[in-house]
Protein backbone atom coordinates (compact mmCIF):
# COMPACT_ATOMS: atom_id res chain seq x y z
CA UNK A 1 0.00 0.00 0.00
CA UNK A 2 1.04 3.57 -0.60
CA UNK A 3 2.68 5.67 2.12
CA UNK A 4 0.48 8.61 3.11
CA UNK A 5 2.12 11.59 4.85
CA UNK A 6 0.49 12.91 8.03
CA UNK A 7 1.12 15.49 10.72
CA UNK A 8 0.00 16.21 14.28
CA UNK A 9 0.02 19.86 15.38
CA UNK A 10 -0.14 21.22 18.91
CA UNK A 11 2.19 18.71 20.49
CA UNK A 12 3.78 19.75 23.80
CA UNK A 13 1.91 23.00 24.08
CA UNK A 14 2.19 23.85 20.39
CA UNK A 15 5.97 23.96 20.40
CA UNK A 16 6.40 20.62 18.64
CA UNK A 17 4.92 18.96 15.56
CA UNK A 18 4.85 15.29 14.55
CA UNK A 19 5.40 14.49 10.88
CA UNK A 20 5.40 11.04 9.37
CA UNK A 21 3.92 8.46 7.04
CA UNK A 22 1.26 5.81 7.52
CA UNK A 23 0.48 2.76 5.42
CA UNK A 24 -1.73 -0.27 5.66
CA UNK A 25 -0.03 -3.63 5.55
CA UNK A 26 -1.59 -7.10 5.60
CA UNK A 27 -1.49 -7.43 9.38
CA UNK A 28 -1.87 -3.82 10.54
CA UNK A 29 -0.93 -0.16 10.28
CA UNK A 30 2.70 0.86 9.94
CA UNK A 31 3.66 4.35 11.14
CA UNK A 32 7.01 6.05 10.74
CA UNK A 33 7.32 9.50 12.31
CA UNK A 34 9.58 12.21 13.63
CA UNK A 35 9.00 14.95 16.21
CA UNK A 36 10.10 18.41 15.06
CA UNK A 37 10.39 21.84 16.59
CA UNK A 38 7.41 23.89 15.37
CA UNK A 39 8.73 27.32 16.36
CA UNK A 40 12.41 27.65 15.45
CA UNK A 41 12.62 24.45 13.40
CA UNK A 42 16.00 23.63 14.93
CA UNK A 43 15.22 20.29 16.61
CA UNK A 44 14.42 16.94 15.02
CA UNK A 45 14.09 13.68 16.90
CA UNK A 46 15.27 10.39 15.49
CA UNK A 47 12.82 8.59 13.23
CA UNK A 48 10.59 6.19 15.15
CA UNK A 49 8.49 3.33 13.84
CA UNK A 50 5.30 1.85 15.25
CA UNK A 51 3.24 -1.12 14.11
CA UNK A 52 -0.40 -1.44 15.19
CA UNK A 53 -1.86 -4.89 14.57
CA UNK A 54 -5.38 -5.03 13.11
CA UNK A 55 -6.66 -6.85 16.18
CA UNK A 56 -5.41 -4.09 18.50
CA UNK A 57 -7.30 -1.28 16.76
CA UNK A 58 -10.88 -0.68 17.89
CA UNK A 59 -12.00 1.86 15.31
CA UNK A 60 -10.76 4.23 12.67
CA UNK A 61 -12.80 7.31 11.81
CA UNK A 62 -12.19 9.79 9.04
CA UNK A 63 -13.50 13.36 8.82
CA UNK A 64 -13.11 15.41 5.66
CA UNK A 65 -12.73 19.19 5.99
CA UNK A 66 -12.14 21.99 3.50
CA UNK A 67 -8.36 22.06 3.71
CA UNK A 68 -7.39 18.94 5.60
CA UNK A 69 -8.66 15.52 6.48
CA UNK A 70 -8.42 14.02 9.93
CA UNK A 71 -8.10 10.39 10.96
CA UNK A 72 -8.97 9.18 14.46
CA UNK A 73 -7.41 5.92 15.57
CA UNK A 74 -8.80 4.28 18.73
CA UNK A 75 -6.87 1.37 20.23
CA UNK A 76 -7.53 -1.04 23.08
CA UNK A 77 -4.61 -0.02 25.32
CA UNK A 78 -2.72 3.20 25.92
CA UNK A 79 0.62 1.38 25.77
CA UNK A 80 0.19 0.89 22.02
CA UNK A 81 0.21 4.62 21.29
CA UNK A 82 2.78 5.57 23.92
CA UNK A 83 5.45 6.51 21.35
CA UNK A 84 3.22 9.02 19.54
CA UNK A 85 2.69 12.27 21.47
CA UNK A 86 -0.93 13.11 22.16
CA UNK A 87 -3.44 14.20 24.78
CA UNK A 88 -5.71 11.16 24.89
CA UNK A 89 -4.63 7.79 26.25
CA UNK A 90 -6.18 5.45 23.67
CA UNK A 91 -6.74 7.79 20.72
CA UNK A 92 -4.63 9.83 18.31
CA UNK A 93 -5.78 12.33 15.70
CA UNK A 94 -3.74 12.51 12.51
CA UNK A 95 -4.12 15.31 9.97
CA UNK A 96 -3.62 14.92 6.24
CA UNK A 97 -3.33 17.47 3.47
CA UNK A 98 -6.15 17.73 0.96
CA UNK A 99 -4.19 16.11 -1.85
CA UNK A 100 -3.89 12.84 0.12
CA UNK A 101 -7.64 12.58 0.78
CA UNK A 102 -8.36 9.91 -1.85
CA UNK A 103 -5.44 7.68 -0.83
CA UNK A 104 -6.51 7.95 2.81
CA UNK A 105 -10.13 7.08 2.00
CA UNK A 106 -8.91 4.00 0.09
CA UNK A 107 -6.71 2.96 3.01
CA UNK A 108 -9.57 3.31 5.50
CA UNK A 109 -11.94 1.27 3.32
CA UNK A 110 -9.33 -1.49 2.92
CA UNK A 111 -8.76 -1.42 6.68
CA UNK A 112 -12.48 -1.80 7.37
CA UNK A 113 -12.65 -4.69 4.92
CA UNK A 114 -9.73 -6.43 6.64
CA UNK A 115 -11.32 -5.95 10.07
CA UNK A 116 -14.63 -7.36 8.79
CA UNK A 117 -12.86 -10.44 7.46
CA UNK A 118 -11.14 -11.01 10.82
CA UNK A 119 -14.45 -10.71 12.69
CA UNK A 120 -16.17 -13.10 10.27
CA UNK A 121 -13.41 -15.67 10.76
CA UNK A 122 -13.76 -15.35 14.53
CA UNK A 123 -17.54 -15.89 14.32
CA UNK A 124 -17.08 -18.82 11.98
CA UNK A 125 -14.64 -20.51 14.35
CA UNK A 126 -16.86 -19.82 17.33
CA UNK A 127 -19.95 -21.39 15.80
CA UNK A 128 -18.13 -24.31 14.21
CA UNK A 129 -16.79 -25.45 17.54
CA UNK A 130 -20.12 -25.13 19.39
Amino acid sequence: MKNIPFYIDGVRGGFMRVEGIIRLEKKGLYLEFQIKDAVVKAYKSSIKTLFLALEDIDTIKIKVGWFRTRLWIHVQSGIMLEAIPGNDLTQRVFSFKRMHRLALANMVSQFNLAISEIKLKELDQKYRTS
